[in-house]
């Protein structure tokens, strides 16, 4: 005869069997209360487990996000430290062209100010940023924005590319506008070596402004100077106030209660390039 004990043990090895054999005998028996706890109990069980499934997941999710955080952590404020050298290069470009039209009816002021290394104006110079004008298009371009789970941080580091794909188009243009501008200037413009191998530059400036062409011209480079100036100066404040909400996440001691901006807000271009003017003013719109 069979041992009662031994069949229940066997079918309690196997537990999806035994479930079933179970709620087989509740029904057969009309024990609906017995029924809804066999339910329960399975229900609780599917969504624990779904629960922890989750639980994982978050976890995995917010490592990632942190991660990433750090790393835009880093490359923020390394894209702040160059745009502060590019806006302060032009700041300076722009001051030398300024104070040398300034004394164009002094010939001893302008003398004077020609023997200092501040007159230096070696043509139109617009450098670009290699880091700064592409890590933020790239990142924005690859979908991994996603991973911010902040809304409004996800909103800043957009924005942080646009401001560079703006200041990198009117770096184009101003290139492109800056290179009859040299050809102007370079006449009055000396530039040799020191005794240690470092660049000298001496600008002609009593020569200069008697140049009608060469005087125009360096009017039109403070103004490209000006333009330049301003996308990279709103990108730096769009880059700070991302650097900061970073900050401020990951608890870096450099968090501010008020980010400090230098113009604080998006700059319109009144400059269009050539074939954008074209496509502007034709009466056909071509």
């Amino acid at each position: 005869m069979a041992d009662p004990e031994g069949a229940a043990t066997a079918a309690n090895s196997d537990p999806p069997s035994t479930w079933l054999r179970r709620t087989a005998d509740l029904i057969r028996n009309r024990d609906w209360f017995g029924i809804a706890i066999e339910i329960a109990v399975v229900t609780v069980g599917v969504l624990l487990a779904f629960q922890i499934d989750q639980w994982g997941q978050d976890r995995r999710q917010a490592r990632d996000e942190r991660q990433f955080l750090e790393r835009m952590y880093s490359e923020t404020d390394e894209a702040i430290r160059e745009n502060d050298w590019a806006v302060q290069m032009h700041a300076s470009n722009r001051r030398t062209a300024i104070e040398g039209l300034k004394r164009a009816n002094d010939n001893v002021a302008l003398a004077r100010f020609a023997a200092t290394p501040e007159s230096c104006l070696t043509g139109a110079s617009f450098p670009g940023l290699g880091f700064n004008d592409t890590s933020y298009e790239e990142l924005s371009a690859s979908g991994r924005l996603n991973i911010v789970s902040d809304p409004v941080l996800r909103a800043e580091l957009r924005e942080v590319a646009a401001a560079q794909a703006e200041a990198v188009t009117q770096l184009n243009y101003s290139r492109a506008q800056g290179i009859p501008i040299t050809q102007a200037l370079d006449p009055y413009v000396n530039l040799g070596f020191d005794q240690d191998g470092n660049r000298t530059c001496r600008t002609d400036w009593p020569a200069l402004v008697k140049d009608h062409a060469a005087r125009n011209a360096v009017v039109r480079y403070a103004r490209y100077l000006v333009l330049v100036w301003q996308k990279r100066a709103y990108t730096r404040d769009v880059l700070a106030k991302a650097h900061n909400h970073i900050a401020c996440k990951l608890s870096k001691p450099d968090c501010l209660a008020k980010v400090p901006q230098i113009i604080g807000f998006r700059p319109r271009n009144d400059v269009l390039p050539p074939a954008l003017s074209r496509k502007a003013m034709s009466p056909s719109g071509k």
